[in-house]
Formats: C-alpha cells, structure tokens, sequence
C-alpha cells in the first residue's frame, strides 16, 4: 500500500471518530467489536480499522439519536406491536 492510501485511510479513520461522544465512546467500542469480529476474516487487514470506526460512528449516532427522543416514536410503534 502506498503511502498516500496509508495516509488517506488514516485521514478516514479519524473523521470518522471525531464524531463519537466520550459517553458513547465505550459502548459504540464493544458493539463494533462484536460486529466486527465476525468479519474481519473476510476483508483485508489495511481495511480493518476503518470497517470498526465507521461501525462506531454508526453506532454512536444511533446512541446520540435515542438520547435526543429523535427515535422516541419508532420505539413506542415496536413496543405496540411486540406487546
């Protein structure tokens, strides 16, 4: 691997963390680990950390988004249903 897609994945791996609150930091950790763990078999090592902090960053949004209510109504739906 070059050095510039070295350095442009390290770019990525970054952005992309930088969007994580310390709250969430922790819990979006393990949940990509989990996810991840699955997969990283199949895809190459140079992708690895990008493929666990995108998961973060997913994760840590769908965190953020719960915390503000912005789910508040999905939640009360599923709630009826599985009731």
């Amino acid at each position: 691997m070059s050095d510039d897609h070295k350095e442009e994945l390290s770019s990525l791996v970054t952005n992309l963390s930088a969007g994580i609150r310390e709250t969430d930091y922790r819990a979006a950790h393990d949940a990509a680990a989990n996810i991840c763990s699955g997969i990283f078999d199949t895809i190459p090592v140079d992708l690895h950390d990008v493929v666990h902090e995108a998961v973060m960053a997913g994760y840590a949004a769908a965190l953020s988004d719960l915390d503000e209510g912005k789910l508040d109504d999905q939640v009360r739906e599923r709630s009826e249903i599985i009731d």
